[in-house]
């Protein structure tokens, strides 16, 4: 399995979970299956929230039906942080993976005045993570990868 992921929609996600440190923030991965195996993630949206702790977050499902009905795209995945944590599956990622083709985690960590990040894709019991790249969208009037992340 490879990914294609939106480089703007990305890094808005990024800057919301540093914002949103010490809490897990969650999104949704919206876009396309290609050929191969391979996704195209077109979108990255934050939906409403219920509950966000040091430990878990706990989305609005009812609204996430309606954010990926009115997209007029595919649901891929989910993304959220694990602030001070690596960027691995927890138990509670696990126990909770529903209809998920890979999971997205981005570990946020603290240094002293800056915060570092870690991002790693995962599937449903697969030992690696997921490999992708970015792609930067309109570049040249083609959405193309750019670079590795």
């Amino acid at each position: 399995m490879r990914l294609f992921i939106n480089e703007c929609d990305l890094l808005r996600f990024k800057r919301r979970a540093a914002r949103g440190y010490p809490r897990e923030v969650y999104g949704i991965m919206l876009g396309k299956r290609l050929a191969n195996r391979t996704f195209k993630i077109a979108q990255i949206i934050i939906p409403p929230v219920v509950e966000a702790t040091y430990d878990y977050v706990i989305p609005d499902y009812d609204k996430i039906d309606e954010i990926v009905s009115k997209s007029g795209l595919d649901y891929i995945g989910s993304i959220h942080s694990h602030p001070q944590a690596p960027p691995t599956i927890s138990t509670h990622d696990y126990q909770y993976w529903d209809k998920d083709r890979v999971v997205g985690i981005l570990s946020v960590r603290k240094r002293n005045i800056y915060k570092v990040t870690e991002l790693k894709f995962w599937r449903k019991n697969a030992a690696l993570p997921v490999k992708f790249k970015t792609f930067k969208p309109g570049e040249n009037g083609h959405n193309r990868p750019s670079r590795d992340d």
